[in-house]
Order: structure tokens, then sequence, then C-alpha cells
């Protein structure tokens, strides 16, 4: 079979003084009366190699005397500067015709190679003076300075650069970046790069991204798509199926899988439709408390307080608990925070069950709960009422509980007693003191004043939270201490007279056990 010799762009030729140097062997110095035979040289400088009968050797390798070989080209001259397809394996000449062996080979190149024009293909050549040449196959060779990189050549032996596709041992494929035409080796970690414009390469070729973006790629060089990354020191990083580094507002993925044909087409796109946040500018995916606009906003609406999982990043209660409860509430560092079905933190007074607070200045006109029901998910929850989160910079959005709160804004104030679990008590008498339907004590602007109450009032130790059917609700467990359509005696402290006599507005009133008679007239 014919052996193949590749031609560089250029080849040198070779100088008789400097050939004589290399291949002092080349000569006969045989009596000129025998035949001649060995190293030739014709007068255009080319060397030849004769056999003992005289003839010329041709597509063969020659062995000198120096241990070096040397081929000879179809016509028999010796091939220099130049590569040499022999069988199955490519070799390298060197310009004084020697094989080399343990060195990389760069040769001037014409063709597209992958689609891509490479004006220079470079070759290994290993221990046996062989090129690498099987395709996907990786090759680990130490560069100068002792580090070991990752290189992979094609069928033709060259070495490949840019963006590859390479299958894997499991008949997938990972995406490798090898650097530009003379660098080769696969890139790891950290990258900032030019977004490839090859389909074959992007798994989503129809997104839009800036010039260059930023992509990792493991300590095997592959790169990580539709995925996480974490790092040593606890920061973690997602990547679209394009490998591309997320920023800002993203939904949360799982590792890419291209052979996955089961389930819906957002389960194969690694989307698990909750989302999470990346820093804008880091990466950095978002654990904990983060103040940024809504994830379907374009960066313009107003900002929101949201919580995002310290171990996963999941946002918090977006979407809410079901069709029937659209508030989650968290505990976090040990207090209360409630979440809307965005995600929101809330703040301010809110009532999610049948206590109207109506139209009250404590209640932020951004939230709407009413008839929301159970708040949280599960069998953790808190039952529908009166709840209050801080509206105080300094402890914006905890919920009030085991207390009683005075809350003042532009002028009005108002009092709430929240049990040790947030709920305000209603209707209820705590601490010698009413607290209305709407949660609100009752009190004057001064002096004594009388108050017809349209509800039963109970102890507040008698209102409890009760479960029935699943759903835990707050109720009265005991008998009413101030009946419906009785008459009470407040002062501007809130203070309900339990019994004695008391005049208001010129009216003497006997009042026993909290309920208030108009004394009568002594006639």
């Amino acid at each position: 079979m014919k052996r193949k010799i590749r031609q560089t762009a250029a080849v040198c030729l070779v100088s008789l003084l400097s050939v004589c140097t290399v291949l002092p062997v080349f000569a006969d110095e045989t009596a000129e009366t025998e035949k001649q035979r060995g190293w030739q040289q014709q007068e255009d400088g080319r060397w030849i190699y004769l056999d003992a009968n005289g003839e010329r050797k041709t597509d063969t390798w020659i062995r000198g005397e120096d241990r070096n070989r040397y081929y000879l080209d179809e016509d028999g001259y010796m091939a220099t500067d130049t590569i040499i397809e022999n069988g199955d394996d490519l070799y390298y000449v060197d310009e004084n015709g020697v094989r080399v062996a343990n060195r990389w080979v760069s040769q001037s190149n014409e063709e597209e190679i992958c689609d891509q024009e490479v004006e220079t293909v470079w070759y290994y050549i290993d221990a046996k003076g062989r090129a690498k040449r099987k395709e996907n196959k990786v090759v680990l060779l130490r560069d100068a300075a002792g580090e070991t990189k990752k290189y992979f050549f094609d069928s033709d032996g060259h070495m490949l650069t840019g963006w590859q596709k390479i299958e894997n041992n499991d008949g997938n494929y990972d995406i490798y970046y090898l650097g530009s035409e003379n660098q080769g080796y696969a890139h790891m970690h950290w990258q900032y790069l030019p977004v490839p414009d090859d389909d074959e390469i992007l798994e989503n070729p129809d997104k839009d991204y800036d010039g260059y973006e930023m992509f990792y790629f493991g300590w095997d060089g592959k790169m990580v798509r539709s995925d996480e990354s974490d790092f040593e020191n606890g920061q973690r990083f997602g990547f679209d199926e394009n490998g591309v580094m997320i920023t800002g507002w993203a939904p949360a993925i799982h590792p890419y899988n291209p052979n996955n044909n089961e389930g819906d087409d957002e389960e194969k796109s690694g989307n698990l439709g909750i989302n999470r946040y990346y820093d804008e500018v880091t990466g950095i995916m978002a654990r904990g408390w983060l103040f940024t606009t809504d994830p379907d906003s374009d960066g313009s609406g107003n900002a929101h307080w949201f919580y995002c999982d310290k171990d996963d990043g999941y946002l918090y209660n977006e979407g809410g608990k079901d069709s029937d409860s659209v508030l989650g509430w968290k505990k976090i560092d040990g207090q209360v925070y409630f979440f809307d079905d965005h995600g929101h933190m809330v703040t301010g007074l809110i009532s999610t069950g049948e206590d109207d607070i109506g139209e009250s200045p404590f209640a932020e006109s951004e939230y709407d709960f009413s008839g929301t029901g159970e708040i949280g998910k599960g069998g953790d929850t808190k039952p529908a009422g009166i709840y209050y989160l801080s509206q105080n910079e300094a402890t914006l959005g905890q919920m009030a509980k085991g207390k009683r709160v005075r809350l003042s804004l532009d002028g009005d104030t108002a009092t709430y007693h929240f049990s040790r679990t947030g709920w305000a008590y209603t209707n209820a008498l705590a601490d010698d003191r009413i607290y209305g339907e709407d949660g609100a004590m009752l009190h004057t602007d001064g002096g004594w004043e009388v108050f017809p109450l349209n509800e039963a009032i109970y102890d507040k130790d008698d209102i409890r939270t009760q479960e029935e059917d699943g759903l835990v609700s707050i109720a009265p467990c005991g008998e009413a201490i101030i009946p419906a359509g009785s008459l009470v005696i407040i002062n501007g402290a809130g203070k309900v007279k339990k019994n004695g006599r008391v005049k208001v507005d010129g009216v003497h009133y006997i009042v026993t056990d909290y309920i208030a008679v108009e004394e009568p007239d002594e006639d």
C-alpha cells in the first residue's frame, strides 16, 4: 500500500553541509569500484537511498547508523519537515528528515477543521513517534510547568480547539472549551468567554446573551450546565442549559439529562417552577434575606423583602400553599415572619379570617388577605385571625406575640393584645381591658365613657385555638363574662370599670362584674 506524505505549506531545503552534519553515514565510503549503495545526494540537494542492488528505496523507513529513522517517499526522496501517514499511524520528520518523538508539532493549514478556519494545526507525537489521532480520546500531558492538561484530537491527529462537544463513555456528551488554536487544552474553573454561535454546542440557541458570558468548567474540564456548583466557601452558582452563569431571578433547576424522555417539558428542561435569585454582578445564589423586585418584573417595579432558603436558595412561599391559602409563615432567627404568595414579607396589621379590621391605618394597602384562612402549610398552620407584623425598621416584619402592643402612625393610635402564638384577641377581656371585634382596645379620649357592646365578651384565657375537621380556628370555650347588649364604662387608658358607682355625663351608674346599669333616681 502506498504511504502518504502530508506536505507543509513551506518546506525548507537542507544544505549539504547541514545534512552531512546530521547524517554522517549517508555517504558510502567504500571503494569506487564497488556498486553504489546507501545514501546518495542528488544534484538538487535531495537525498535518496540505494539498496544492495543499487536500486532506489521508496515508501519505506530507513534506520540510519545514528539510530534515527528516515522516510523515503513514493519517489524515493527523503522526506523532511512533514507529517507522514503510514498505515493507520501518523508520524513527523523534522527539517533533517529525522522521525521525532515526545513533542508537539505544528503545521500550516488551509482547510476547515470542525467547520472552523484554523491557520495552524498541532499534533502530538508520542514516545513511539506516533501522532495522537484517536477521535475524542482524552490525552493527559504535562506542560513546561509540570501541570497536567487535558487534550483531544480528531481522527486526522489534529489537536482540537475552541468549543467542542465530546461524546463520553455513557453515550452522552460533554461540552469543553479547548482554547485558541495554540492552546488546545481543556480550560477549567471560571472562564469569561464569547458565547458559542454553534447550534451543536448550544442546547437552546434561541436565548439572547451579551457577547461574553461567565462559564464554569469542573476539575475535569466539563462545562456545568442546567445545574449548580458549590464552592468551598459555601457559595453556590447556577448555570442555564447553555452553561451560562445565571444572574437575577431564575427558576430552580435540577441536573440536565439530555436523554430524559419522561415527564413534561418543564421537567425535561430542568425547570422545577420555584425561583432562586443570583446576584446580578457576582452570580452568587442568594440565601436568607433578599431585598429586590419581583421575579416576574423587569427590575423597574417596587422592591420587597424576600426570604431564600439557607440551604437550597428556594424563594419561600412562592405560589402560596394552595387555592385556599396564600400566606405562609416561617420562623427565622427566633422570630416569626409572614409571606404572601409572591414571596413578599408581609408588614402591618392583617386579618386572614372573618374579623374585619376595616380601613385600619396600620394595614398596608399592598396586602389584601381578606378570607385567606389558615396561615402556613401542611399541619404546621396558624389559625385565621388578626395579626400584626412590625412596621418598625429595626424589627421589620416580625410577628407580635404574647404582649400588648400600642401602634401609632401619623396621629392614629390603637392598642392590641396578642396571644403567645400571635393572633390578636377579639371580643375579649384582658387585664381589665376590652378588645373589640376588630381586635382594637376600647378606650376614650380622657375620662369615663359608656360603651354599649354588640358582641359578648369572654375572658382571654377562655379564647383558644381549636381544631375541627382538620381546620384550626380561634373560639371561646367558656361562658361570656359580659353578655352581648351590656353597657360597660371605660376610661382613657382603656380600663373597664369592674365594680362600684360612677357618674358619666351627669348620669350615675352602678357597675357589677363589668356590667353597668343606670342608677334609678331617688324619687
